[in-house]
């Protein structure tokens, strides 16, 4: 939890100081899943509940915002109109999910892998389209490269985690636990300090080469 509270404290910074719209509901955002998370930790850890109900309602939150926010970012005129479509078809898919087929109180993880792979492609295509702007100047100074960089991370690791979840546990159970030790919650660890650097960018503004 510490490095989720480590982006939560950046994203406060930015949110109190920059007036960016989109940069402020991003803040915003960590914030709040910020506090979600810790919430949803505390559930299981001091009220011993399952709290995978919890988390299914903070998935839900993060696999909408996000790909709104990269509604701003992206240049791709095919990629701003097929945001709009998922951001109709996910929550739907979540509700049908959520009463009829993954129900209330089990990890929904047919949403995570739909909106998962949904924002892993958008991390993806912010990424491609920095590296074929020629007229790009200095990208670790561009904080929507760091934000792409830790959903990239995180996303290629827990998608596919996820995605073959229910087989892992009926056959691989100790190995199951095991990716989820090293590789999940190293993956969690490295998005959110990637977050964080992306959080300083904005706070701190580039130099400009002196004359």
């Amino acid at each position: 939890m510490f490095f989720v509270w480590l982006s939560c404290l950046a994203a406060i910074f930015v949110y109190l100081r920059v007036q960016a719209p989109s940069y402020k509901r991003f803040a915003l955002l960590i914030i709040l899943l910020s506090i979600l998370e810790t919430i949803g930790n505390s559930i299981s850890f001091f009220g011993r509940i399952k709290n995978l109900f919890f988390f299914n309602f903070v998935f839900a939150i993060e696999l909408i915002a996000l790909p709104f926010f990269y509604r701003s970012w992206l240049h791709s005129a095919g990629l701003k109109k097929v945001i709009p479509v998922y951001l109709i078809i996910f929550p739907l898919f979540a509700l049908i999910n959520w009463f009829f087929i993954q129900r209330f109180y089990t990890l929904h993880t047919y949403d995570f892998v739909f909106g998962g792979a949904f924002v892993l492609l958008l991390s993806i295509a912010y990424l491609w389209e920095l590296y074929t702007n020629e007229g790009a100047k200095n990208i670790l100074r561009d904080p929507v490269f760091w934000f792409s960089i830790a959903y990239f991370t995180f996303f290629s690791v827990s998608v596919p985690y996820y995605g073959m979840m229910n087989y892992l546990l009926t056959n691989h159970r100790d190995f199951a636990g095991l990716y989820y030790e090293i590789m999940m919650d190293g993956a969690i660890c490295l998005t959110n300090v990637l977050l964080t650097i992306g959080f300083l960018c904005i706070l701190i503004p580039a130099k400009e080469p002196e004359s």
